[in-house]
């Protein structure tokens, strides 16, 4: 038995759906493993949420859902109020968001005498530095307002990933899946479910998802096309190329799914001035349940965001990550460390073109726009599909070896006697 834990979790939104996503998706995992928590959500952007989390209302400045307590970050006197009246023991700070000014208030007014641990939530990072950083206590102003960093990452010296429900659900039951798609987007269709590769859609479909900032997407696009072309024409792999004859077939299609955000009317350009080659579905914007779902039944992924990278490398299935664009290329720091733990999976030959692709995708050009180029290395990754399939899968496996971060939370807070 233990006592009943009340939870605050901060949230700044960022990056749209990203710093949200992970906060819903921490906050449904939580509830699911422990039913008596008492969570309360603050972010300063409902609508954000509302867009993930369709029952959220955006202009309702205090909320319940479900079990929860909603609030937005700016209802000073209302949430001052509350947090007053029923004080905060743990606090989960995600992304150095730091604290609404009600809050700061009540946590350093010198009549509370009461102790509250902030743990703060650091963005997802395949760096070296996470392990190093995982449980360190971080100062504050006062000795009772107690603060360690936590740190999601890739090792089992970290948290760890989310391993939530539907999510994982979806990923070994891909009928589950489609049906949870069915009223959303109705162009997937379950052509077998069947013991091939979960990645593999159909044989005579190549689901691409595409998730990105703005950049140009022609060479994605001419690879892609040169993909379908290829595929269609091969009758046998005795010159060479690694596909096999099952595979090949003068019906296979590439089937694009283009999500709503920023990445949406940039594809749809280069598609259209590529003579529109195969077809593709733009998606509507997804609940994030509904998402999980789509994920689990793509062939291969552009993604961006944090959340959406944590779901890619737990799928198994061939992606490519556009990390959030940084100051003197920073980000290209963040991608090779990624790299570097995937490695491990791949073979030589194709961890040299998966290694080079995804640098060059990161590479920002001279005018501020992400480089376009890659086509050939692009190619290369659609050709060598079936052995960078496994690569993939081995890695996400080992991920999930990792353990699940929401159970590694509650695990701490135990350890310290924090309920």
């Amino acid at each position: 038995m233990h006592n009943t834990l009340n939870i605050t979790i901060l949230c700044k939104v960022v990056d749209n759906y990203g710093d949200i996503g992970f906060v819903y998706r921490l906050s449904r995992a939580l509830t699911a493993l422990d039913g008596d928590l008492k969570l309360r959500l603050v972010t300063d952007n409902l609508a954000s949420f509302s867009q993930l989390a369709p029952a959220i209302k955006p202009d309702v400045p205090v909320q319940r859902y479900g079990e929860w307590t909603v609030y937005d970050w700016n209802a000073y006197e209302t949430a001052y109020r509350d947090f007053t009246a029923n004080p905060p023991r743990v606090i989960l700070e995600c992304f150095q968001c730091g604290r609404p000014g009600w809050l700061e208030r009540l946590l350093f007014d010198s009549g509370m005498t009461d102790t509250v641990h902030i743990i703060n939530i650091e963005y997802l990072t395949a760096e070296p530095y996470a392990d190093d950083f995982h449980c360190l206590q971080s100062l504050t102003r006062s000795a009772r307002v107690q603060k360690v960093n936590f740190m999601p990452g890739f090792t089992e010296k970290t948290g760890g990933l989310i391993l939530d429900e539907p999510f994982m659900h979806y990923l070994s039951a891909k009928s589950s899946a489609v049906k949870a798609l069915a009223a959303f987007v109705p162009d997937i269709v379950l052509h077998a479910d069947s013991a091939a590769p979960a990645a593999c859609s159909g044989p005579e479909e190549f689901r691409v998802l595409v998730f990105s900032y703005e950049r140009d997407f022609t060479p994605v696009v001419r690879a892609l096309s040169r993909f379908q072309a290829v595929r269609r024409t091969i009758r046998s792999s005795g010159k060479g190329d690694r596909l096999t004859d099952d595979a090949a077939g003068s019906g296979f299609t590439v089937h694009v799914f283009a999500a709503a955000g920023l990445s949406l009317q940039p594809f749809l350009n280069a598609w259209e001035r590529e003579g529109r080659p195969f077809p593709v579905t733009r998606l509507p914007f997804l609940p994030q349940t509904v998402w999980d779902a789509l994920f689990c039944v793509m062939s291969f992924s552009f993604v961006r965001g944090e959340d959406s990278l944590s779901r890619a490398c737990l799928a198994g299935i061939p992606f490519v990550w556009y990390a959030y664009p940084q100051n003197e290329e920073y980000q290209l720091v963040k991608v090779q460390a990624l790299l570097d733990r995937m490695k491990p999976f791949f073979s030589g030959e194709d961890f040299e073109v998966l290694n080079r692709y995804w640098l060059h995708y990161n590479t920002t050009a001279d005018n501020g726009n992400v480089s376009g180029g890659g086509e050939e290395d692009l190619y290369e990754l659609f050709r060598m599909y079936d052995t960078l399939y496994s690569g993939f899968e081995g890695f996400a496996a080992a991920v999930k070896n990792n353990g699940d971060l929401a159970e590694h939370l509650l695990l701490y807070m135990q350890q310290l006697k924090y309920y």
